[in-house]
Order: C-alpha cells, then structure tokens, then sequence
C-alpha cells in the first residue's frame, strides 16, 4: 500500500476549522460493519485492509467511518455502528 498525502484543500480546511460542500462521485468501495465501541475501529479498519489485500483490490484513497447512531442515543457502547470504508479497484 502506498502512503497517502492529504490534499492541500483538506490541509487548510484542518489548520482553519473552515467548513465546506463539495460533490464526491461515485466509486465502488470495500466496506465492513463495526458493531461496538469506538475503541476497536482500529482492529476493523486492519481487518478490511487485509481483506482488500487477499482479495485482489489495491485502495484508492483514504478511509472513511460513517457513524449509523452515537453515543448520546444508545443505552450501552455495544449498540453502536459504524460502517467503515475504503475506495478499492481490482488489480
């Protein structure tokens, strides 16, 4: 895998605080479903990596997590889901 670089659009934004909109295509990505804590999206983003490796896809960019509920609105860590992802092309 090839280390990414962040954009120097996003850089700013980083050191600014700015907000902004922005259209992203469409692209076919490797995802997986994370039930529980946040504490363990380290392991699954490693899991999803390795899948992405075995199974003949190289990523296209940077992951990202997307949050299905929060803590505020769960009884207990356990329940909450997030759906990571990584743009993927077969090799």
């Amino acid at each position: 895998m090839r280390p990414l670089e962040p954009p120097e659009e996003i850089k700013r934004m980083a050191e600014t605080g700015e907000v902004g909109v922005k259209t992203v295509p469409a692209t076919e990505v490797a995802f997986l479903v994370h039930k529980g804590p946040h504490s363990g999206l380290q392991d699954s983003f490693l899991k999803l990596m390795r899948w992405v490796a075995e199974n003949g896809y190289e990523l296209m960019g940077p992951g990202e997590a997307v949050f299905h509920n929060d803590p505020v609105t769960v009884r207990s860590e356990e329940e909450l889901i997030t759906e990571l992802r990584f743009p993927v092309r077969k090799k």
